[in-house]
């Protein structure tokens, strides 16, 4: 009996696949019978195969590669490379005002975050503070949780549910005995600092590796408020690909919606050239399927 436990118990451990990411398939067509050496070429169409749900552009990254050279697509900025170094990484999605940043948590001391401006901070200048899973609000943040509403789902908050109290850590997780992980749980954070109200909302507790102590956030104002890191032109550039889609709330991909990558002001694809697309949903890669390839 103590040996069939054991079994069933190793199993689900093994078994475990994490909730992020889509089934959707996209399905990539080519919507020229050409390319012109023009910087405005439409180069690619993405659409879901059937039976696909819509997906947030606040979750959802494109990249393409042409000719050995990778460009990020959106519906108007990215973030830079310089993002990715030392232990807040952040990387703006394609709705072009929502991060998806990533916590190196793996130290017994703190790794301290400046929310507004994206980047990692200290003692005396922080948003956040994080050490494997506590994680903490600085000394005058205000902030509330709305349960069970994604980050997307919010654009107003009543004024008489903030909190004051920083001292305690946030009960942000639930820890799951049947497979041993933290699952965050469902809900959205909003947080005052310096008169702007920000939302943000864990997704993970785990890096792209699946190695745990990396808290993964999305992150953005409400109402899409102009806020620091948005304004940084060394955080944020315009995308030399930009996303052309029907609806221009940039709320949702629509599960029957085709949208088109386009140049923007930048000659990517000229005469004959291979594009390759990648894309994330919630920082998982999505199956792509029909061609990967566009000639």
């Amino acid at each position: 009996m103590l040996l069939f436990v054991g079994v069933a118990w190793t199993f689900l451990v093994v078994s475990y696949e994490p909730p992020l990411g889509t089934d959707n398939r996209v399905l990539v067509s080519d919507p020229n019978d050409s390319l012109s050496n023009g910087s405005t070429d439409e180069l690619v169409s993405l659409s879901f195969a059937e039976g696909g749900e819509d997906l947030a552009w606040t979750s959802v990254q494109i990249e393409i590669t042409a000719n050995e050279q990778q460009y990020t697509c959106s519906f108007g900025s990215q973030s830079t490379e310089d993002l990715n170094e030392g232990k807040v990484r952040s990387t703006l999605g394609a709705d072009g005002s929502t991060f998806t940043t990533v916590i190196d948590a793996t130290s017994d001391a703190f790794t301290y975050f400046d929310l507004p401006n994206q980047q990692e901070s200290n003692a005396s200048e922080h948003t956040m503070k994080f050490s494997k899973t506590d994680i903490f609000f600085s000394a005058g943040i205000q902030w509330t949780f709305i349960e069970d509403k994604n980050i997307g789902e919010i654009t107003s908050v009543n004024s008489s549910s903030w909190s004051n109290e920083t001292e305690e850590r946030l009960e942000w997780y639930t820890y799951d005995l049947a497979v041993h992980r933290v699952d965050p749980n469902q809900g959205t954070y909003l947080l005052i600092q310096n008169d702007t109200i920000y939302k943000l909302q864990f997704l993970s507790y785990y890096g792209e590796d699946d190695e745990s102590r990396f808290p993964t956030m999305l992150i953005s104002a409400l109402n899409k408020t102009e806020y620091p890191a948005l304004s940084d032109p060394n955080i944020v550039i315009p995308s030399p690909c930009l996303i052309e889609s029907d609806d221009d709330t940039f709320s949702h991909w629509n599960s029957t919606e085709t949208v088109t990558l386009v140049e923007n002001g930048i000659d990517i694809c000229s005469g004959e050239c291979t594009i390759e697309v990648n894309i994330l949903f919630e920082t998982a890669k999505v199956n792509i399927t029909n061609i990967e390839t566009i000639t």
